[in-house]
């Protein structure tokens, strides 16, 4: 299983490094166009922010994956190390419910946005919202994987 979410992490490094540049090389095809041929293109504002959206979901989700996430362990090292595991597995559970809650809700607007389309690109808003149970997904895989890695090897 470790496997499988480790070649899906690496698929996911690699889509959100397309995105990145996909929004780097709009962004700059914005500045261009704006700025020194005083001829603004209307997709790119418009694209640029379906991206960053989508490298914001899947990067968080990707995050998750190697704990790059912020915590508060300064408050945490104050605690035994029974306490920390009790206050470790709270916060996952509860994490987890977050993350649930983003997998149902976040499909349910998905299918409402089907049915409308983006001002300029003319793409349905659902393809754009279906980054949030798709993140989603990915957050509850790569946090079981990480909780069930840390209780194994004691690091909590």
């Amino acid at each position: 299983m470790s496997k499988w979410i480790n070649y899906m992490n690496f698929g996911i490094k690699h889509v959100l490094n397309l995105i990145m540049a996909l929004l780097v090389t709009v962004v700059f095809l914005q500045v261009i166009f704006r700025f020194i041929l005083n001829s603004p293109l209307a997709w790119t504002e418009e694209l640029a922010r379906y991206s960053l959206i989508w490298l914001t979901f899947l990067g968080a989700s990707y995050a998750m994956s190697s704990k790059a996430h912020i915590g508060m362990e300064f408050f945490v090292k104050l605690f035994a190390v029974p306490v920390r595991k009790i206050l470790y597995s709270v916060a996952t559970c509860a994490s987890l419910l977050f993350f649930l809650l983003m997998v149902i809700e976040g499909y349910d607007l998905a299918m409402q946005g089907m049915a409308q389309t983006s001002p300029v690109l003319r793409i349905p808003m659902g393809l754009i919202y279906m980054v949030i149970p798709l993140s989603g997904i990915v957050l509850i895989i790569n946090m079981t994987s990480q909780f069930s890695k840390d209780f194994k090897s004691g690091g909590v």
